[in-house]
């Protein structure tokens, strides 16, 4: 079984991003969990989406680093507000051969359990609130934004809306599972300002959003060791910490 909180690793995001790619390349041999708290913050892009000149300048004007993942998926704003967990399951693995629906649904509950465990009022997502999320975001132009809608096995708080996203990384080698979920409020306006230049959007995403901290009333730093623990009673046996 994973251990607790000793798991975590406090580092920045490009780090993390290496060491996944890093776990991939080598290839998963048996199934692993990585916690990772950014100490610092950072704008993340999906792969699909090069940032381009003024993007980098504003980026670099806020004091963020910016970069490009391996995954899909819209723009990120992620640092200590934000806690990723990373899921390696090797190729061969019965999880690893579910379809994409499957193995987010299986994650899903997982993310479910764990979040009411510590009181985090929460509930997953069906197809009516996927699609009824895409049309706000269409409508609205916040495509471009990872949380400004929902995909499958994300977990949303009983209003819906997004709590912990998801993306997965499949390689020949093994499937990553990567989940960010917010213990406390993201500044959404920074994100809008770096990535589109209009910081007005923040406010839509905000009110698509929401964290663990505002749900349950218990501050971030209390709720942090006890999600990880949580997360790690129910997550299969099998499964244990990836090394740093």
């Amino acid at each position: 079984m994973v251990s607790s909180l000793q798991s975590l690793v406090s580092g920045s995001m490009p780090d993390e991003q290496q060491r996944i790619s890093e776990i991939l390349e080598a290839g998963v041999e048996k199934p692993q969990v990585l916690f990772w708290q950014y100490d610092r913050a950072a704008v993340i892009m999906g792969c699909s989406q090069r940032p381009d000149e003024g993007q980098m300048r504003r980026s670099e004007a806020a004091g963020f680093a910016m970069i490009r993942r391996r995954s899909g998926g819209g723009a990120v704003l992620a640092g200590p507000w934000m806690l990723s967990v990373t899921v390696f399951i090797p190729p061969e693995h019965p999880v690893a051969k579910q379809n994409i629906i499957e193995i987010f649904s299986w994650l899903e509950q997982i993310w479910i359990a764990a979040l009411r465990a510590c009181n985090v009022p929460c509930k997953g997502v069906d197809q009516a609130m996927i699609d009824r999320s895409k049309t706000i975001s269409q409508e609205q132009n916040l495509k471009w934004a990872c949380y400004a809608s929902l995909s499958h096995g994300e977990v949303v708080s009983e209003d819906g809306r997004k709590l912990v996203g998801l993306a997965q990384i499949r390689k020949r080698k093994g499937v990553a599972l990567v989940s960010g979920l917010h213990l406390s409020p993201c500044d959404w306006q920074q994100l809008s300002s770096v990535v589109v230049d209009k910081p007005e959007q923040g406010s839509a995403l905000e009110a698509l959003n929401s964290d663990a901290q505002s749900l349950s009333g218990i501050s971030a730093e209390v709720l942090l060791p006890d999600l990880i623990q949580a997360f790690t009673d129910r997550i299969p046996d099998d499964f244990c910490q990836a090394t740093r």
